[in-house]
């Protein structure tokens, strides 16, 4: 009975020293996330910066007048560029200076970005054919590069009454222009002839009914 009992004793205490004993705890590892399925993280933006093109920045207008005026043999001084705008691709300048004989005269000259480089594609000039003329005026036609067809009226004025240029072309339409820097410009899509060219000025007068066409060069 005592053998009993000791055996007893025996195993609930084996039962209680190894219910004490546990083993050490491990933290749990760090376990990756797989993204969740169909989400695409974007790709970085790149900045691709454009190559300069060489020419691409036209040279200062007197550069080029002053090349277009030599070409045409022209010894120009008081040289007075009054029109820098762009026609279509391309780019109109109007300019007045005096020539040689000391005449007044006035031009135009258009300028287009052939082959990267900025080149004279146009223009023409007009000088009065003998001194004392307070005004003259001429048309020309050019197209742009682009193939789209512009008539061009310019010329030059001498009486500082004048203030305002009154255009009236083949189709009845009309433009109105003020002078600057001794020089007046109009351009007018397609082709066109012109009626009259009146000079006003700043009270409305007509000083000039109709301002002679000469023939520019």
């Amino acid at each position: 009975m005592y053998k009993q009992r000791l055996g007893l004793m025996i195993l609930l205490l084996t039962g209680v020293l190894v219910g004490c004993i546990q083993p050490d705890s491990t933290p749990d590892s760090p376990t990756a996330t797989a993204p969740a399925a169909g989400v695409v993280n974007p790709p970085m933006n790149t900045v691709v910066v454009p190559t300069p093109t060489v020419g691409s920045v036209a040279p200062p207008p007197v550069t080029l007048v002053d090349q277009f005026l030599q070409q045409r043999g022209e010894t120009a001084s008081n040289l007075q560029i009054w029109y820098d705008q762009p026609q279509g691709p391309d780019q109109l300048q109007g300019f007045s200076y005096t020539n040689a004989s000391g005449l007044p005269c006035a031009g135009w000259m258009l300028t287009a970005l052939i082959g990267g480089v900025w080149q004279i594609n146009n223009g023409a000039l007009l000088c009065p054919p003998q001194p004392g003329l307070t005004a003259l005026a001429s048309v020309s036609l050019f197209a742009t590069t682009d193939g789209q067809p512009y008539t061009i009226v310019f010329g030059r004025i001498e009486d500082p009454t004048i203030t305002a240029i009154a255009i009236v072309y083949s189709d009845a339409s009309s433009d109105t222009k003020n002078p600057a820097l001794g020089g007046f410009l109009a351009v007018r899509s397609g082709i066109l002839s012109v009626n009259t060219i009146t000079a006003i000025d700043q009270l409305g007068n007509t000083v000039i009914t109709n301002i002679p066409q000469s023939p520019s060069s």
